[in-house]
């Protein structure tokens, strides 16, 4: 089982396509953390509502705040706390920006696209693929940086 750290643009997407997408992955990926202060960012969820849907809030110590909010680059301070936490603690990161995608990578970061997370669901049987298409397909309706092309290699991945 993996340990998952959400960031908050795939956290928005779950929550409002299908918020009992968290327990399947929970139930068949893994583990799921969000940092604190990047839950405070999404309106849709407080900590108590995360917890609720099973989502772990890390506080991240001080050493790590310190930490991304003295690195440069360009990255905001919130993507420089996730990914200061992700290889501190040894979890996947989860997200759909690019830029932190690469950070992440260029730090031997795991790393996954949310879409790529709900296919791991379906091929560890915590997802049905009808269920995945359905949240998938609500996904890109709702996000519009999430385009047609990258629902059409989801749904073909699906197959």
């Amino acid at each position: 089982m993996r340990v998952l750290l959400f960031d908050a643009n795939v956290l928005i997407d779950y929550f409002d396509a299908e918020p009992t997408v968290f327990a399947s992955i929970r139930r068949s990926v893994g583990e799921i953390y969000v940092v604190s202060c990047i839950l405070q960012e999404v309106e849709q969820l407080d900590a108590l509502q995360a917890v609720e849907l099973g989502l772990q809030v890390f506080e991240p110590d001080l050493e790590l705040m310190n930490s991304a909010a003295t690195s440069r680059g360009r990255l905001s301070f919130r993507d420089r706390l996730c990914l200061a936490v992700a290889r501190s603690e040894g979890m996947t990161c989860v997200t759909n920006d690019t830029a932190l995608r690469t950070h992440c990578t260029e730090n031997s970061v795991e790393v996954l696209w949310g879409l790529e997370l709900i296919l791991l669901a379906v091929e560890a049987g915590g997802l049905l693929a009808s269920e995945a298409r359905e949240i998938g397909e609500t996904i890109c309706q709702l996000n519009p940086f999430i385009g047609e092309d990258v629902l059409a290699r989801f749904l073909a991945k699906l197959r």
